[in-house]
C-alpha cells in the first residue's frame, strides 16, 4: 500500500473515530426525546410533519415538532395541560401591535419563531388570519409553546421548547 493510501486510511480512522465525540454518542427516537422531557403527545391519530430535538446534550434541551390532529383531540390535549382552549388566547399570530424588546422593533407580522425554526416547520402563515398560541408547562418542568393552525375539524400544531426542564439549569 502505498504512502499516500496509509495517510488517507489512518485519517478516515482518526475521522470516525472522533465522530462519536462531535455528534454525541447516539441518536435518540423521538418516544426517547419525549420522555425526557415529559411530553406526551395527543392521545389520537397524529399526523407528523416535522420533528427536531436537541442531540447535543442528554436529556435534550429543546424540541420542536409540527403535526396534525383533530380539533376536539387538540382541544383535550390543551385542557390535560391546564389551558383552556375555548378562552380567548392571551398571544395570537399576528400580534396585536408593535412590541419594541431593546434596540428591536418586533412588528406584528414578525415571523412567530426563529428563522431556522421556521425553515424546519416550513411554516408560512396568513396575516389575513389568526393563529391562537397557547403555552403550557408539565408538571416536570419543562414548558412549551404551541401556535395552532386551526382549519375545519383538524389543527395543525406548532411546538417549540420554552424550557426543557429542571435537567438544563
Amino acid at each position: 500500500m502505498g504512502k499516500s493510501r496509509r495517510n488517507a486510511s489512518a485519517a478516515s480512522l482518526a475521522l470516525l473515530a472522533v465522530a462519536p465525540l462531535l455528534t454525541g454518542c447516539a441518536t435518540h427516537s423521538r418516544q426517547q426525546v419525549l420522555d425526557a422531557v415529559h411530553l406526551d403527545m395527543p392521545d389520537c391519530p397524529t399526523e407528523m410533519h416535522s420533528y427536531a430535538a436537541d442531540e447535543a446534550w442528554w436529556p435534550p434541551g429543546w424540541v420542536e415538532m409540527s403535526y396534525t390532529v383533530p380539533k376536539n383531540c387538540m382541544d383535550t390535549y390543551l385542557a390535560a395541560h391546564r389551558v383552556d382552549p375555548t378562552a380567548k388566547p392571551v398571544n395570537t399570530w399576528p400580534r396585536s401591535g408593535t412590541t419594541i424588546m431593546g434596540d428591536q422593533v418586533i412588528k406584528p407580522t414578525d415571523p412567530p419563531f426563529a428563522p431556522k425554526t421556521m425553515s424546519r416547520f416550513k411554516l408560512r402563515l396568513d396575516a389575513s388570519r389568526t393563529y391562537p398560541r397557547h403555552s403550557f408547562e408539565t408538571p416536570y418542568g419543562s414548558k412549551f409553546t404551541v401556535l395552532l393552525d386551526e382549519q375545519g375539524d383538524s389543527t395543525t400544531v406548532y411546538l417549540i421548547t420554552d424550557f426543557g426542564g429542571p435537567h438544563v439549569l
